[in-house]
Order: C-alpha cells, then structure tokens, then sequence
C-alpha cells in the first residue's frame, strides 16, 4: 500500500512539473540578442542588461510562478548567477498590472517592443498565480562581469521552464564618423546612471551639448534657444546611406525648458506630464524634427532634436558620410538644444533596439586608454591623418 501511495505521488508530481513545463513560456524583448557594453576597457569588465523578461502561462491551467533565477553562461556553465524569489517577483507583478490598468503599458509599448514581447490580448498578473494567458512582467536586470559570456539563461521554478539570450560583446558592423563638429560634452551615453541605457531603442545612444567657460550649456539666464553654445550647430551624417525618415516640421518649446524659479523637484514633476503627451505622438512627438539613415546592413542612424526647417534631405535620398542633414535644435522631447544621436536595429526610431556604436574618429579631449564612451566624457572629432 505504501508503495502504491508513493509510486502515485511521484508520478502525481511529475505529472504536476511537465504541465508546468509545457506551460510556461519565457519571452524577452530585445528578443534576438542582447549587447554588452563595456564599463572598463583595461580590467576587461562589461556590463548586460535585460530589458524586459515576461513569464507567460500559455497552458490550459492555473500555474503558480516562484522563483526565476537569471544566469550568465560561460563555456555553458553559468557564472553569475542572480536569483529572484517570491517576494521581488510579487512586486514585479503588482507593478506591472498597475501598468497595465493605468494605459500606461499602451503608451510606452516602445518600451516592450510593441506586441514582440507579449501576445495580443495577454494580461499582466498582479500576483504570481497565473491563470492561462496572463503573464509577469520582470523589468531591468542589470549584471556586470569580467571578460566575455556567451548567452543569459532564465529559468523559472526550479528549472521547469527555460530559454538562453545570446549576448554579443561587438560593437556596430560599421565604423561610424562622428556626426559633430568640435569638442562636444557627452551629457547622456549609455552609462547606467543616465536614462539612456535603460530604454531599449536609446540603450547605446548619446546626447551631446557644448559647454562654455564656465562649464555651463547656455549664456546669460538661457532662456532662449539661442543662448545655447550647440544651437544651430551643423549635423552631419555619420555614414553612407539612404535617408528614410525626414521630418522638418515638428515645433520648438522654450517651455520645456526649466524656468529660473523652479526647483529640480518642480521641473521634473511638469516634465514629466508634458512629455507623456509628446510619446503620445510617437516617433514624431519624440524625436521631433529629425533624420533616420538606413545603412543598408540591419542599422539605422538617427538624428533627433534638428531645428524646424533647416532639414536639407529627404526621404529617399542617398547621402554620403559628412553630408549635411540639418541644424542642431530642440524640438520633440528636448530640455535644451542638443542632438540626440543613435543606432538601433529597425526603421523606427521607437520601435528598434539599441546598437552600440563603433567610432572611426572620437577622441576624448583628455589622453585615455582606448575604451567605449561614458557619460560626462569630453570629446572631439579625431583629426585626419
């Protein structure tokens, strides 16, 4: 009797763990690979982060989600290892619905690679007992390392469900030309304490200001577009090309600029709302007049922020590197005159993900061992040789 009561517990079990097998799906968006970016050249260290992990019931029933450990893969075998337990996967869970309920997941879809990273129709749990079709949404995992691994493995309870993403250590398949002229302050790189690097179409982008005398933007009060130092400033393409997005009418907003008698806490706070209302307008609201160039290899170079009316291209047009695509301004989603540069994987500034860049000709304007550019570098365009 004993051993029948065992012998049915085990295949009760068993039973219970390949339901759960065959019914939970892990998902990533960026979903192909994911890059590294290098913190430290000479110590060999990189960092890798996962944007976004979904956990979807795709079974006919119930299933109940514990535990997902995430691990970086060497050789095969894992070597960091980073495991996140009930009570963060309850708290994963609970924001990710209040997403949802709040239409905020439908406004930032950008963020989620639009349907790629969820099905149509599927609803986030607010806890971790998943009915068939709802999911849990896992944001930002960040890991640093030395040397190089070759894929992030997750695996959820135990094991019962798993899936590799391969991490790539390269850069750009090409070599791009800086697309500025002079020495240029890199106020935003892919670095972790800036926004950047934790939006998976701008996860490698840059934004570049100039800076004056006194290590400021802007003369005077900046209170017009024309007291910053980058305004009107040339830019150039950064490759060969074809230019397949060309928008020369989207507005300036001095607004979206902080006023001189308002703190920090103030001006983020009014950013904020004003900025939802431009994502609301998509790649054209964010970008605002702007260039994207497709270099014909799976990348695209986009130039955001330009002056209204000074684009010199149009869609369809082949331009060489150096050619002229317009002037630097502050339109879209701008705090002050500067130019938002990327590459990404996709013909839409919004919907792609993050390539980082390979420089043929940045130098940073103080001597340095050759190494990826953070944010606060200094930097030139390298003289010809």
């Amino acid at each position: 009797m004993k051993k029948t009561f065992a012998a049915a517990f085990t295949l009760a079990a068993l039973s219970a763990t390949a339901n759960q097998a065959g019914a939970l799906e892990i998902r990533f968006y960026p979903g192909e690979r994911v890059y590294a970016y290098q913190l430290d050249g000479m110590r060999g260290t990189n960092s890798v982060l996962l944007h976004n992990i979904a956990v979807v019931n795709d079974g006919a029933a119930p299933v109940r989600l514990d535990e997902v450990a995430i691990e970086l893969l060497s050789g095969g075998r894992p070597v960091e290892t980073r495991t996140i337990g009930a009570a963060e996967l309850a708290s994963a869970a609970a924001n990710g619905a209040e997403l949802q309920r709040a239409a905020l997941f439908d406004l930032l879809r950008f963020q989620f690679g639009g349907e790629r990273l969820l099905p149509p129709g599927a609803v986030l749990s607010d806890d971790l007992n998943l009915d068939p079709g709802e999911a849990v949404l896992i944001t930002s995992q960040a890991v640093a390392f030395r040397g190089a691994r070759e894929a992030a493995r997750v695996r959820v309870n135990g094991g019962v469900a798993a899936r590799d993403l391969p991490i790539s250590i390269e850069q750009s398949k090409i070599a791009y030309s800086f697309p500025l002229q002079g020495a240029w302050y890199v106020a935003a790189g892919s670095s972790f304490h800036t926004g950047h690097r934790w939006s998976p179409m701008e996860e490698f982008a840059y934004d570049f200001v100039q800076l004056g005398a006194d290590l400021r933007t802007h003369r005077g009060k900046g209170t017009r577009f024309a007291d910053y130092y980058a305004y009107r400033e040339p830019v150039l393409a950064a490759a060969p090309g074809k230019v397949v997005i060309a928008i020369n009418d989207e507005p300036e907003n001095v607004a979206a600029m902080k006023r001189a008698d308002e703190t920090t806490e103030v001006y983020f706070e009014r950013l904020q709302q004003e900025q939802f209302a431009r994502i609301a307008g998509g790649g054209r609201g964010v970008g605002g007049s702007q260039v994207m160039i497709d270099h014909g290899n799976g990348e695209y170079s986009f130039y955001a922020h330009l002056k209204p009316g000074s684009v010199r291209v149009k869609e369809g047009d082949v331009v060489e590197t150096g050619a002229l695509l317009g002037l630097l301004g502050s339109s879209g989603n701008s705090t002050e005159p500067h130019l938002h540069f990327q590459v990404c994987d996709a013909p839409d500034p919004l919907l792609c993900a993050g390539v980082p860049v390979k420089w043929a000709d940045v130098e940073p304007l103080f001597p340095d061992l050759p190494r990826a550019l953070q944010s606060g570098d200094l930097v030139k365009k390298a003289a010809a040789h």
